[in-house]
């Protein structure tokens, strides 16, 4: 397996899709996950003509740098909010087109989370008619839609997917052979889910994974603040089980990248907020924590046997 990591966090650090581009080359990763998670804003060019410079810009910045796509994640959304989804199907059909026109081969997808709690049916109902209005965008650009397992069960929140079944139901229920599955070990440590039974539940639906690490169901305090269990932290720091997972992942077959979501500790930026002198000291601290994530990563697929790069 290849190793690739989300740049995601990287925007809190650099101005440019280029300078994560570049900052992940230089810790080892020739592998990315594209992320829009906190792209799509009112106001951004995400939502004019110039996206498309966007798109550009990602893709010399790949050639530049010798890195390939592998994942995309969606915009932050909700087609279960207040506004009847209208933000997030403004947002999320874009998100597609961009990802595909950027070289990806698949991008995650949420589910929604409903205002109020329905019944499990009416959920699972109208999350697949969001996610069977999103196929004809996956048709039209050729891409993979991915549906991650998400957040704590109900009645923790007002979700319903969050186990491989779930996923499946979902899926299922779309019917298209462009709908797999994305597996977040670290919302299924939250849950106390068995990573190889789910992951292994989930076989060839199996599209894309999120790893990261964290301390399961429980919440913790960070800069005094109170935040939940999904930390988000590089692998066997906490409780996630990397060897179920591995083992998981081999007898799934699974074929794509071992692909992290590491954003902790993401507090950093929040850190030197109106101390623009201190950028370049932060940078070199997150360099050196996403070097390290790249040499774990590399440690566990090597005692494996599965490392490609």
């Amino acid at each position: 397996m290849y190793l690739s990591q989300t740049n995601g966090m990287l925007f809190t650090y650099y101005d440019t899709v280029t300078e994560t581009v570049e900052h992940l080359a230089k810790c080892g990763f020739t592998h990315m996950d594209v992320s829009f998670f906190t792209r799509f804003k009112p106001g951004s060019i995400y939502f004019t003509d110039e996206y498309l410079k966007i798109i550009d810009e990602y893709k010399a910045a790949f050639e530049k740098f010798g890195v390939t796509p592998v994942q995309a994640h969606e915009p932050a959304g909700n087609s279960m909010g207040d506004d009847g989804g209208d933000f997030y199907f403004r947002k999320t059909p874009r998100s597609i087109e961009m990802a595909a026109k950027i070289g990806c081969p698949s991008i995650t997808l949420h589910v929604g989370n409903p205002s109020q709690v329905l019944p499990r049916e009416q959920f699972v109902e109208r999350q697949i008619g969001v996610f069977k209005k999103l196929v004809p965008y996956a048709e039209k650009y050729g891409i993979e839609l991915l549906v991650e397992n998400i957040g704590y069960a109900y009645p923790e929140e007002s979700y319903f997917v969050t186990t491989a079944d779930d996923l499946l139901t979902i899926i299922d229920g779309v019917g298209s052979p462009l709908v797999r599955a994305n597996w977040d070990v670290g919302h299924a440590n939250c849950n106390g889910l068995d990573q190889y039974s789910e992951i292994t539940r989930l076989g060839s639906k199996l599209g894309g994974v999120h790893l990261h690490d964290n301390s399961g169901f429980t919440t913790v305090r960070q800069y005094g603040k109170k935040i939940s269990g999904d930390m988000h932290t590089a692998p066997l720091c906490y409780s996630v089980d990397y060897d179920a997972i591995m083992r998981g992942l081999i007898d799934a077959g699974y074929k794509g990248t071992f692909n992290f979501e590491v954003d902790s500790p993401a507090t950093v930026g929040e850190f030197i907020s109106g101390r623009p002198e201190l950028i370049a000291s932060a940078r070199e601290a997150r360099l050196a924590a996403d070097t390290y994530l790249y040499k774990i990563g590399k440690l566990i697929l090597e005692k494996y046997g599965v490392f490609e790069g």
